[in-house]
């Protein structure tokens, strides 16, 4: 699987940097984008990149940490079990389990953000009756290796009459950060962040 993301990722690489060589005949914005057609380069593996990073997290030894904010402040160490249980619900979503699926309902587009140095491939559903709303890889280009930074995505779903929206940040080998917001039917929104570190040194962020 490896193999195959080095492979996928110098020919996103590739692609993109090819598209910068073109003379352009107009000033190019600041955050300038390039489309990447389907055929060119398969869709990125959002799912086995983050299951790769959960077997790491399995494999270390050192403490979880759990954070949440939103009515009371909350802090506690869990174990491996309970850090599954809150990945695989938050970030092993449906939608992404089905490579083929996945493909058949989302666009993708890529761009390179000239202020983060990062790739940024960037899925939307095409219809809206998929949960998940939006799907951002970030990558770090390298002469060697191209090194996935995090995966971003955002959802909506329905608990009774209240909309619920989830912006989820998953950095790799560091982090991850749920931010929930509830709307009721009435009365203000409620939000919450949960936060989950296995990087001890980013216990403090």
């Amino acid at each position: 699987m490896k193999n195959t993301l080095m492979i996928l990722m110098a020919a996103c690489c590739m692609a993109i940097f090819s598209c910068k060589e073109k003379p352009a005949k107009t000033t190019a914005p600041e955050q300038p984008s390039f489309p990447v057609p389907d055929q060119v380069i398969s869709y990125l593996p959002i799912g086995d990149l983050i299951r790769e990073d959960i077997r790491r997290v399995d494999s270390f030894s050192a403490g979880i940490l759990y954070k949440k904010e939103g009515g009371r402040k909350d802090s506690a160490y869990i174990d491996t079990a309970k850090f599954n249980q809150l990945a695989a619900k938050y970030f092993l979503v449906a939608d992404l389990s089905d490579t083929a699926k996945f493909q058949q309902n989302f666009r993708q587009t890529s761009l390179m953000d000239e202020t983060t140095e990062l790739l940024n491939f960037i899925y939307e559903p095409k219809n809206a009756e998929t949960t998940l709303r939006k799907a951002v890889v970030y990558i770090k280009p390298s002469l060697n290796v191209d090194k996935v930074n995090r995966v971003y995505l955002e959802t909506e779903s329905m608990e009774g009459d209240t909309l619920v929206q989830q912006k989820l940040t998953w950095v790799m080998e560091h982090y991850f950060i749920i931010l929930t917001i509830k709307h009721p039917p009435k009365g203000e929104a409620v939000s919450s962040i949960e936060k989950v570190i296995w990087d001890a040194q980013s216990y403090a962020d």
